[in-house]
């Protein structure tokens, strides 16, 4: 059949009709809390401040900012604080940076996050800034595996440092079978006080070079008219190594001891010289050598310790590059890349597990098996003069004469070897615990019910 005219147009009114209100309902319909990626500002040793905008619905029950740090497998979650109410909304969260609490060059990614009533999220877009030392306007060289940033001295004091830098890599590389692709930051102050305000409140008075693994970077307090002296040449390939060592071992179970880390980095920059040789001779003919299982987290504090740590730890790796080979250093290395424990590390890469090592390196020194540091069991003392009862087991309670009687006796002291009562005393302590958790969950299931 034909469609009239005045049907057809009709018919053409009532569907611009239905879109004009579908178009006018679909806004409201559609809408939404949608987010913007937040600026950042850095004021060096004070704080960090993240702002943006957000489009805010009823629905929106909290606002956060995500942020990750650079070198950490965390996300750091803030609450921001702002007007739960629907409309456009300012967000700003402010993240402190006081001495010590971020290092320069490190990458900080942000993003602000809604979080919904039915515990959905939406997120918006991430923003990337790096914490910059913005008190100096820094001087670059790169090597072949550093890009030196230094404040103070002419292009020749970076190439120098550049050079002493990539050396060291290179070294250690070998030693421990690795290969380093990315590059290394390496940040050198000439000012004392403007490297411990990077370093924190918490660093040793007699820091002149920390390494960050976990950012790839390297710190350095050297002045532009000591870049040739020797401690510099020590400094450097000493930190950097641990640097390399990172990469060569690791893994997210199991990190290798530190006696290993910082004796491959004195190894590597001093040598196994004569004053740790010294050191070691004096404790092993003292006794005060102290065992290798006591080196694997932080040194003694106090200065012999301190100093006798660092001659063990070169000594044993001394010791093990002399008797297993280079090729065994890899070899280790490989091993804790894997994730495995210490004497599982040493069995695939030595073929002796770490007691069996450190007895052989013992040996060498002339020492014997060390004595176990520690807390120790006291000995048994006397049993008071006017005690009539059974020597006490372990765990046992002795009984108080003026109300219960030792175990096997009567009142009178005398023996009537045909009951025990030493186990009364946690009986009736055993009673009341039950008898109390029990009218605790009467009351509880009382007010449940009602």
């Amino acid at each position: 059949m034909e469609m009239t005219r005045g049907r057809r147009r009709f018919l053409a009114l009532g569907f611009a009709a239905v879109a004009a209100v579908l178009m006018s309902v679909s806004p409201t319909l559609a809408a939404s809390p949608v987010v913007g990626a937040p600026n950042a500002s850095v004021k060096f040793l004070s704080a960090v401040t993240f702002t943006g905008t957000a489009t805010l619905t009823s629905d929106v029950a909290r606002v956060e900012l995500v942020l990750d740090l650079e070198g950490s497998t965390r996300s750091v979650v803030a609450d921001v604080n702002v007007a739960l109410k629907p409309g456009p909304a300012d967000l700003s969260y402010v993240l402190e940076s006081p001495s010590g609490a971020l290092v320069p060059g490190t990458a900080i990614s942000a993003s602000f996050r809604l979080v919904l009533k039915d515990g959905s999220t939406v997120a918006g877009p991430v923003t990337t800034v790096h914490y910059t030392d913005t008190r100096y306007l820094w001087q670059t060289v790169s090597g072949e595996f550093v890009r030196v940033y230094y404040t103070e001295g002419g292009a020749a004091f970076g190439r120098r440092a550049a050079t002493i830098g990539d050396d060291a890599i290179r070294q250690v590389s070998a030693l421990l079978g690795v290969t380093e692709t990315a590059p290394i930051k390496f940040y050198i102050y000439a000012d004392r006080t403007a490297f411990y305000d990077v370093l924190g409140p918490a660093a040793r008075e007699n820091v002149g070079g920390e390494a960050h693994p976990e950012i790839r970077t390297l710190f350095a307090n050297i002045g532009p008219d000591a870049i040739n002296d020797p401690w510099v040449g020590v400094v450097i390939p000493h930190e950097l190594t641990h640097l390399v060592f990172d990469t060569a071992v690791k893994n997210p179970y199991h990190y290798p001891p530190r006696w290993l880390n910082e004796g491959i980095a004195v190894y590597l920059s001093e040598s196994y010289g004569n004053s740790d040789r010294s050191a070691m001779a004096d404790a092993a003919r003292k006794g005060t050598l102290m065992p290798l299982e006591a080196l694997t987290g932080e040194f003694p504090t106090a200065r012999d310790g301190f100093l006798l740590a660092y001659s063990e730890s070169v000594s044993a790796v001394s010791f093990l590059v002399d008797h297993y080979g280079r090729g065994a250093m890899a070899a280790l290395a490989r091993a804790y890349a894997g994730g495995v424990t210490d004497d599982e590390a040493f069995k695939a890469a030595l073929g002796t597990g770490l007691v069996g090592f450190e007895d052989a390196w013992l040996k060498a020194n002339g020492a014997t098996v060390l004595p176990p540091y520690g807390p120790e069991n006291a000995p048994a003392g006397p049993a008071p003069s006017d005690w009539a009862g059974a020597p006490l087991r372990p765990g046992m309670i002795p009984a108080e004469r003026s109300s219960i009687s030792p175990a096997g006796t009567n009142d009178d002291g005398t023996g009537n070897g045909d009951r025990d009562t030493t186990g009364l005393i946690p009986g009736i302590l055993a009673v009341i615990v039950v008898g109390v958790a029990g009218g605790l969950l009467a009351r509880r299931l009382r007010r449940a019910r009602s």
